[in-house]
């Protein structure tokens, strides 16, 4: 019982102090073909604790005890940052009908956290959908051996429509507003030791350092025009958030204080102005932009 708790104590500091940076980038051709590509690094921390995690889990399972057989699988957590074929193949599905893996390269990035880029092709733009808050395989099937279910609703999402060379973008992202930004199980903790819900996210700020999360769009032979509001060249931002950054901003902060004093101040109008002021998040406000393509 006491390994088995120490164990899903893990979890729990695994998932909410994390480290990792996730990126995914929609390329799109004139005739709706293209592809997706993401890429999910992880820190040298998080590896470290995923190594303890499987070492606690290995002795567990060793036990043969009841306790034993209703642990996590936790051989999978290990495979994250250096996932197979198989599984990455099955992710494809994630992304809409059609979609179908062409290839992956593992790797480490500019800052030397380990991970992997994959990429996958589409022929048909209006059959995408980008989830928020789609996780990579393993880390959906580790999840899952815990008895725990994905949602299927959470977070925001991204749809396409296509007429012609004019391609509709569809976001719900800042309509979802700031969900699994703040973890509320920290802002309960943080009452109860009497701090207001900026002092518990200055704290939870200095265990997600380096942790980034963006969607982009890019047309493939350029942009004729748009009504996109971040566009650099070809690429348009939908979200790109600085998790450690934004989390420090005093402006979140008073925003989080006077949201847990007055929750009815909370209104869709005085999330898009936040979304404004923060340094740390650049984000399409608009339900719906279009990108005449070249």
């Amino acid at each position: 019982m006491t390994r088995t708790l120490l164990l899903l104590l893990g979890v729990v500091s695994l998932f909410s102090t994390s480290c990792f940076r996730t990126s995914t980038l929609v390329k799109v051709k004139k005739d709706g073909t293209g592809s997706i590509v993401s890429q999910y690094h992880f820190s040298p921390q998080m590896l470290a604790m995923i190594k303890q995690l499987e070492s606690l889990g290995g002795a567990l399972e060793g036990t043969g005890s009841a306790a034993g057989a209703g642990t996590p699988q936790f051989g999978l957590i290990g495979k994250m940052a250096t996932p197979d074929e198989a599984s990455l193949r099955k992710d494809a599905a994630n992304y809409g009908e059609g979609v179908r893996y062409a290839t992956h390269e593992p790797g480490k990035d500019a800052e030397g956290w380990e991970g992997y880029s994959v990429t996958y092709d589409f022929d048909d733009i209006r059959k995408i959908r980008i989830d928020q808050n789609t996780m990579p395989g393993q880390a959906k099937e580790f999840v899952e051996s815990s008895g725990e279910k994905m949602p299927t609703d959470a977070g925001g999402a991204l749809t396409f429509d296509l007429n012609g060379d004019v391609l509709t973008a569809k976001s719900s992202f800042a309509k979802s507003g700031l969900d699994g930004l703040i973890d509320e199980e920290q802002l309960k903790q943080g009452q109860q030791m009497g701090m207001t819900p900026s002092q518990s996210m200055k704290m939870a700020a200095g265990m997600t350092q380096g942790m980034r999360a963006g969607i982009f769009l890019e047309a493939d032979g350029g942009i004729a025009e748009t009504t996109a509001t971040h566009v650099e060249g070809n690429r348009i931002t939908l979200s790109d958030a600085d998790v450690g950054q934004l989390l420090n901003d005093p402006d979140f902060g008073a925003f989080a204080d006077k949201a847990a004093a007055d929750p009815k101040s909370v209104t869709e109008a005085s999330v898009r102005e936040l979304f404004g002021k923060l340094d740390g998040l650049t984000i399409e406000t608009a339900e719906e932009f279009t990108v005449k393509l070249k």
